[in-house]
């Protein structure tokens, strides 16, 4: 059949309520021998909103075809838009149904098989024109059923004519079966923007709070930092992060003199995006660090601290057009490990941290973010309480691979 020799992939769905849809979408996609090929978000996004760079991502992939949809509107007021593309990232198809209690009714369904049939028999007859010619011949048909030729009158064309050429048949699908592609191809999309890198510079300053007969308060002016950021997404949805700042030059008043101080912190958290669309929300999950110390032996001073937590937390993200992105993060951070002040004795601490980043994506590999963020560790001992807090501002520049 024809249909066999084509490389169909169905790169996925974004926007709310999407998991039904797609249940319903997979008989009529495994009829059209469509198969489900995972690509990077922002892949999907320009796939399905026919942005410049949709050509791109299209050929990239190096098959024959490409489907994608979103789910558009909100409330009750939502509908299904499915594009398909040929190998060469032309738009071959471009149509929207209402849906109808987050769903496709069946007579949608029908339209949705019939429209992708014939699409995909278009795409079929421009990419292999040689096969078109010999399917549906009279030679097909059983034995005893006859045409409206005798079989005699249809012998197999010249080999010439079964031939692959550079204007018939791409030479790497003549050389490999439908399914060695779609590995080709499913391990170039996962090689695709799922590893990023970064460099920060920001301010960072620190409000300590106390009881009297507690420990000494503290505050200090925003000083510079820089830290770096790493990531990766091993696979669609997870997401994996860490990353470190320090304070550059950083000094305390100790008994009338400046002293060397510092503030750092680190952190690894992972995420899992469970709603995509015109909102993402992801649960978070990590463990973290925070410390401040001040290269003093004085017992008058605020004593360092060292707080090790657990990360429990989400994340919402609002797309800004194709290339903005608005993130914020809440947090509840319970303290595991803190250096206690000798003198109140054993306390117990809990923290949470709140955050807002705005994202620019300049090129498919290289983004932009400016963000601010402020955690609070909140320590109490039968002598009293104190409240430790962080405001932080940031700059970051990196790439993704």
């Amino acid at each position: 059949m024809l249909l066999s020799q084509l490389a169909i992939v169905f790169v996925g769905i974004t926007g709310n309520h999407h998991a039904a849809i797609e249940h319903q979408l997979g008989p009529s996609l495994e009829k059209a021998g469509a198969t489900e090929l995972a690509i990077a978000d922002a892949d999907l996004g320009a796939v399905v909103h026919h942005t410049r760079a949709s050509r791109d991502v299209v050929r990239k992939l190096h098959v024959d075809g490409v489907i994608a949809g979103e789910v558009v509107g909100s409330g009750n007021a939502l509908s299904f838009r499915v594009v398909i593309y040929d190998g060469d990232g032309k738009l071959s198809s471009d149509s929207e149904t209402p849906l109808t209690g987050h769903t496709l009714a069946k007579v949608d369904l029908d339209i949705f098989a019939t429209n992708l049939k014939d699409t995909v028999d278009t795409i079929a007859r421009q990419r292999h024109p040689v096969a078109s010619r010999r399917t549906a011949t009279d030679d097909d048909a059983p034995p005893g059923l006859g045409g409206s030729k005798p079989a005699r009158a249809n012998p197999p064309p010249p080999a010439v004519a079964t031939t692959a050429t550079a204007g018939d048949v791409d030479p790497v699908e003549a050389a490999a079966p439908p399914a060695t592609i779609m590995r080709e191809a499913d391990h170039r999309a996962y090689g695709d923007a799922r590893i990023h890198a970064g460099l920060t510079l920001g301010i960072v300053g620190r409000v300590l709070s106390s009881d009297p007969n507690t420990v000494k308060s503290y505050s200090s002016s925003p000083v510079g930092t820089a830290g770096f950021a790493v990531g990766a997404e091993p696979i669609r949805r997870l997401s994996l992060a860490a990353d470190y700042e320090r304070t550059l030059v950083m000094s305390s008043i100790v008994a009338g003199s400046s002293t060397a101080s510092a503030i750092s912190r680190w952190q690894v958290t992972a995420s899992y995006d469970v709603v995509r669309g015109v909102v993402a929300l992801a649960p978070v999950l990590g463990l973290g660090h925070r410390a401040f110390a001040i290269d003093s032996p004085s017992t008058t001073r605020t004593p360092d601290s060292d707080y090790t937590y657990l990360v429990i937390g989400a994340t919402v993200t609002k797309p800004l057009g194709q290339r903005l992105a608005l993130r914020g993060l809440a947090a509840f951070e319970p303290v595991t490990g803190a250096t206690e002040p000798m003198m109140l004795g054993e306390g117990s601490r809990w923290g949470f941290d709140l955050g807002a980043a705005l994202e620019l994506r300049a090129t498919s590999h290289v983004f932009a973010r400016a963000a601010v963020d402020y955690q609070q560790f909140s320590s109490s001992w039968t002598a009293g309480s104190a409240t430790d807090g962080y405001p932080t501002g940031s700059l970051a520049a990196g790439a993704t691979f």
